[in-house]
């Protein structure tokens, strides 16, 4: 029994030197337990070029330069001071990033791609009736089948910084980025006026063509792939119709508006000489006036009668 107890005692004596031992190189170690050897970035936000921006979230990408994948961090804020709440404080390795902040958490808005080369803010496919919740499909403006039909965009602020950062583990260095978003899409507001025979039963909207696919991220601009975005139409007065559709800016190409009736009339309108005239501002109105309704509801989607400013179009069967 006594060779036991000796045992034992021994045993107890190892194990609370090995414990002390242990104990002590730990405290010689500033990240005992840490081995993801990440460097802390401050992250600011300045919103004085976007004083009207209300973001849900903002996502925040370092994209390293080599062309690999990047780096997602999705900002909450604490739900109540709204934007002044976004900064933070990240933790990423040692590396050279271009990086890119938006704001997340939208209604259209998608995501796409994880590399600087490929990044892009797009929207969903949708039908060319969608606005009038119809799943049917309609006669496309000419010289346009090709063009993809997608939801409009929802607002979005963005901000690619110039330069890249380069991060280094080195604790004298200081992170720190300011990201000053701007607003990255365009607003159309699309009036007409003069539409004959209008009555409150009936349901109207539009598609607008040649428009941008995406914003693009490493560019911080749309891309020059076109597609054409249904919109809703609704009556502001007894003869007059208005909408309004969010898009990734504009290119430089051509622009038809075809109008959608419930009454299974379409009308055409090209717009392009007043979207164009109003290049870079964040806001673009378009007034059309001379749409003449059927006095009675038709029974298949046909082509109607405009008429634009000085002009008078036909538009010939398809």
């Amino acid at each position: 029994m006594r060779l036991r107890r000796s045992v034992f005692s021994l045993g107890f004596v190892i194990l609370g030197l090995s414990v002390m031992l242990g104990l002590a190189a730990c405290g010689q170690r500033e990240l005992c337990y840490d081995h993801s050897h990440r460097v802390p970035v401050s992250v600011e936000f300045d919103w004085s070029q976007a004083p009207d921006a209300d973001p849900q979230t903002m996502v925040v990408w370092f994209f390293p330069v080599d062309g690999s994948q990047g780096l997602r961090f999705e900002l909450m804020g604490d739900g109540v001071s709204s934007r002044g709440s976004f900064d933070a404080v990240l933790r990423v390795p040692e590396g050279t990033y271009t990086m890119v902040c938006h704001n997340g958490s939208t209604v259209f808005n998608v995501e796409r791609g994880s590399t600087i080369r490929d990044y892009v803010i797009t929207t969903y496919d949708v039908e060319v009736l969608s606005a009038m919740n119809r799943a049917q499909g309609a006669p496309r403006p000419d010289g346009t089948d090709g063009q993809a039909v997608r939801s409009e965009a929802s607002r979005l602020y963005a901000h690619t910084l110039g330069d890249p950062l380069t991060v280094v583990n080195d604790p004298s260095a200081s992170h720190r980025v300011v990201f000053t978003p701007t607003e990255a899409t365009v607003v159309c507001d699309v009036t007409i006026t003069g539409v004959e025979n209008l009555r409150p039963d009936i349901e109207v909207s539009a598609i607008m063509t040649g428009v941008p696919e995406a914003w693009h991220a490493g560019r911080h601009a749309p891309t020059d792939d076109a597609v054409s975005v249904p919109f809703a139409l609704g009556q502001c007065g007894e003869d007059c119709l208005k909408g309004t559709v969010t898009l990734f800016g504009m290119v430089d190409m051509p622009h038809k508006l075809r109008v959608y009736t419930s009454y299974n009339y379409y009308y055409d309108f090209d717009v392009t000489d007043q979207i164009s005239s109003q290049h870079g501002r964040p806001v673009i109105d378009i007034v059309l006036s001379g749409m003449k309704l059927p006095s009675a509801p038709g029974s298949g989607m046909s082509p109607g009668v405009t008429d634009w400013g000085d002009t008078y179009e036909e538009v010939l069967p398809m």
